[in-house]
């Protein structure tokens, strides 16, 4: 048990030392890449490769993850990442730093599902797997709030080069964690033969809908993150604006994060009801009702992010055995990527003709009503558990 412990404490400690360090490059990827003589457009190509890199990483690690172990594909990847990103320093031409990100989103690709599914592997039941998860959540948003006022402090004492340098030596670090500290869980073993198929986890009573679900969020996601730009500028707001917009999602999210009880509510209930309160946010965005502050909308979004991460994850654990955590967290990985690439398109192509934020309203819907249909076809259960 104290193995465990120590696992886990050093996992935290490694997932927020890598989301730190990777969300360290937000302020600075996008003007390093224009001074190697990017154009917008390239920048656009880079970013979208990246995540279609990534959709596929993840259909390819799960089955990898349950045949050889979750270690493995944390400790690897960190070494890989640092040698990566230290490499940008040396790049000098938007091609080969164009190589060097897709390379990038490949490898930590394969990191994620494995530190997801370990996290759910430590845990005993389905309240401390959403625990987990929440915890989880909460590292990586404190990192994402600190991460872009961190790396533009760094860029204006060390510059682009140097920043990178300090990045790589970070996720060198957070690799020698994994090494000594992160253990395997108990109920992981090593698969010589049979290793999980992805149509087996498929087949599993209610998986689709949850990567349904997965695929709607990231959808709301990416269309958030495309918009709100645009928005900003017809509402005349300037680039600090902007930021603290964001923040305010951040802030929503730590503000639900905190409350551990709510791990005692069962995860469909949770879910059901973070994806309920989604829609009718993004319908507001939409429908611009009640005419509420855009910071306000932003920050219960967080909120409402907050509530439902967990609940998704702790979902996805309790429908799937141990032994298919690898593939079953790749998929939902994978949801989430291809949320964000369509959402992106959609955006692009329709927006002139119809608001992005009522077809993530739509989708949300379609995600509810197929989930709800999904969950009645099963035996019922208990909503609280005791």
């Amino acid at each position: 048990m104290k193995t465990k412990q120590t696992g886990l404490g050093a996992l935290y400690l490694i997932l927020f030392l890598s989301s730190l360090s990777l969300h360290v490059q937000m302020p600075i990827f996008t003007p390093y890449a224009i001074a190697l003589g990017a154009t917008s457009f390239f920048i656009s190509i880079m970013m979208s490769c990246s995540s279609f890199t990534s959709f596929w990483g993840h259909l390819i690690a799960g089955p990898l993850i349950d045949k050889i172990g979750k270690k493995s594909f944390i400790v690897v990847p960190l070494f890989i990442t640092a040698i990566l990103i230290t490499a940008y320093a040396y790049v000098s031409s938007p091609v080969m730093l164009l190589v060097i990100k897709v390379s990038d989103a490949l490898v930590l690709s394969f990191m994620g599902p494995a530190a997801l599914s370990l996290l759910s592997a430590y845990a005993r039941n389905s309240r401390e797997q959403g625990k987990n998860m929440a915890i989880h959540g909460l590292m990586g948003t404190i990192a994402n709030i600190i991460a872009p006022i961190l790396g533009g402090k760094l860029d204006s004492l060390f510059g682009y080069k140097e920043t990178f340098h300090l990045i790589g030596i970070s996720l060198f670090v957070a690799g020698a964690i994994a090494i000594f500290f992160v253990k395997e869980a108990d109920a992981i073993v090593v698969h010589k033969k049979g290793a999980t198929r992805i149509k087996t986890v498929l087949s599993e009573k209610g998986f689709f809908s949850i990567l349904l679900i997965g695929f709607a969020m990231m959808y709301g996601s990416g269309t958030l993150h495309f918009e709100l730009p645009f928005l900003t500028v017809e509402r005349g707001l300037s680039t600090y604006q902007t930021g603290l917009l964001f923040s305010y999602m951040g802030l929503g999210t730590l503000s639900v994060l905190i409350l551990f009880g709510l791990q005692r509510i069962s995860a469909f209930i949770r879910t059901i009801t973070g994806l309920i309160l989604l829609c009718l946010i993004y319908f507001q965005l939409a429908a611009h009702l009640g005419h509420l502050h855009l910071g306000a909308s932003l920050f219960c979004l967080g909120a409402v992010m907050g509530l439902l991460f967990p609940a998704l994850t702790t979902l996805l654990s309790e429908k799937v055995s141990a032994s298919q955590f690898g593939t079953a967290f790749g998929l939902l990985s994978a949801a989430f990527s291809l949320g964000f690439i369509v959402s992106s398109l959609a955006a692009g192509v329709l927006r002139t003709h119809l608001s992005p934020y009522f077809l993530v309203f739509a989708t949300l819907v379609v995600a509810i009503t197929y989930s709800i249909y999904d969950h009645l076809k099963e035996s019922p259960t208990s909503t609280v558990e005791t």
